[in-house]
């Protein structure tokens, strides 16, 4: 009699487990469920960029850097892009999610370590992850922030993100 006890709990038990699973129990969100406001997200770090920039909001994820209309090479166009997504999960991690969009960016893009959780660098644009909050700083030729000042602004913009 014990052991047929013991089977009838371990199997209420495995089916707990079960349906816990399949109903996304075990899965990872992530700690992002929409993307912060780019620019009011950024703003902090931008003095890291050693060059006065206005923030201009393009969309709920996305924040254009340009020179101020006072700045003697002054066009209407951006000099840096910062745009933020939240991966979501499919049947995984959403953070797993996130690193595998990282990952599918190409091979022309090499690790930077020290930025997020984990960062990538192709020329002078950097993308990165803070859990499931994948960030893009695309960074347009002809602008005055050295690549020095564009991985302080990444680092401290991931620092930020992973304390909020």
């Amino acid at each position: 009699m014990p052991i047929l006890i013991a089977a009838a709990l371990l199997f209420v038990l495995l089916t707990a487990v079960a349906v816990t699973y399949l109903a996304g129990g075990f899965h990872e969100d992530g700690r992002f469920a929409a993307e912060p406001p780019a620019c009011a997200t950024v703003e902090a770090s931008l003095p890291l960029l050693g060059t006065d920039y206005d923030a201009k909001q393009t969309g709920a994820n996305n924040c254009e850097l340009l020179y101020p209309p006072d700045h003697p090479d002054y066009i209407p166009h951006p000099k840096i892009n910062i745009q933020l997504y939240v991966a979501t999960p499919r049947r995984e991690d959403a953070p797993d999610a996130a690193s595998r969009l990282l990952k599918d960016l190409g091979t022309s893009f090499q690790p930077l370590p020290g930025i997020g959780e984990e960062a990538y660098v192709r020329n002078r644009d950097v993308f990165f992850r803070v859990s499931n909050l994948v960030v893009g700083v695309v960074v347009y030729p002809l602008q005055d922030s050295s690549d020095e000042q564009v991985h302080a602004f990444a680092a401290d913009l991931a620092d930020r993100l992973a304390t909020t």
